[in-house]
């Protein structure tokens, strides 16, 4: 199918998934599981726009083609939503409940707004933010101290992308843990536990937060359906922005 190339964020997004395809040999089909595991996952989730138990990879495969490689399904849904946070002082969170979740680590990165000049294979955004926040927190083997990870999800490709920018797989290698199950819901690295931006929609400015109420939730036990086994200790919320270019990283705990 041809179509006018008219300016617009989906087929520069297109050109970074082709370019991280590309540079590892990874293939569309790869980057499916990412969307079927999300879509499967906001099957539990109250707000979800495009839960689906039964979504397969040949769904994804075959929706419509946005902008080559993108297809429909490899993209979050825009929506609607807010979010609200309370963040008090250590005395006040302890006088108020018995179930408080710390902030134990927070890191930002601003790359160039010239995408051209950067390699889209590698977030090194997310990196910087990554570190940062892993500083802070004592961090220094995320892939062992971190149990759940609720990254930024525009697009399936996406979700790669940022787990191996935030160091929790190798490059090139973060597809990898959906089609292993690794980080199914169940997975030894729960990932979008929520069903993610990509099966639950996209609120555009509070999408952020949103990944942040959701680590708040799992920590506390509260998730309901979502809520992934065991007892998670710790969690990281992660978001993204503009073009390629904003890296934040939020790491949460059940202690100070």
């Amino acid at each position: 199918t041809e179509r006018p190339l008219k300016p617009n964020l989906l087929w520069i997004f297109a050109m970074e998934m082709n370019r991280y395809m590309q540079t590892y040999g990874i293939s569309k089909e790869d980057i499916a599981h990412v969307a079927v595991k999300n879509k499967r996952n906001a099957a539990d989730h109250p707000c979800a726009l495009l839960g689906n138990p039964d979504i397969t990879v040949e769904d994804v495969l075959n929706s419509e083609m946005l902008a080559w490689p993108v297809n429909r399904l490899d993209v979050s849904p825009v929506s609607d939503g807010a979010v609200a946070l309370v963040m008090v002082a250590e005395h006040i969170a302890k006088r108020i409940t018995d179930k408080p979740v710390w902030i134990q680590g927070v890191g930002w990165s601003l790359d160039t707004a010239y995408w051209t000049n950067r390699d889209l294979a590698y977030p090194r955004y997310v990196e910087y933010a990554a570190r940062m926040a892993y500083e802070m927190a004592g961090i220094k083997e995320p892939r062992k101290e971190i149990n759940i990870v609720e990254p930024y999800d525009p697009f399936d490709y996406k979700e790669c992308h940022h787990l191996e920018g935030l160091l929790l797989a190798d490059r090139g290698q973060a597809p990898q843990l959906a089609i292993d199950g690794v980080s199914l819901r169940d997975g030894d690295m729960p990932v979008c536990p929520s069903g993610g931006l990509l099966g639950v929609g996209n609120p555009i400015a509070a999408a952020g937060l949103m990944k942040v109420a959701e680590i708040f939730w799992q920590l506390r036990g509260e998730a309901g359906a979502r809520q992934v086994p065991g007892q998670p200790k710790r969690g990281l919320a992660q978001a993204w922005g503009d073009l390629m270019q904003v890296g934040t990283v939020v790491i949460m705990g059940t202690n100070p």
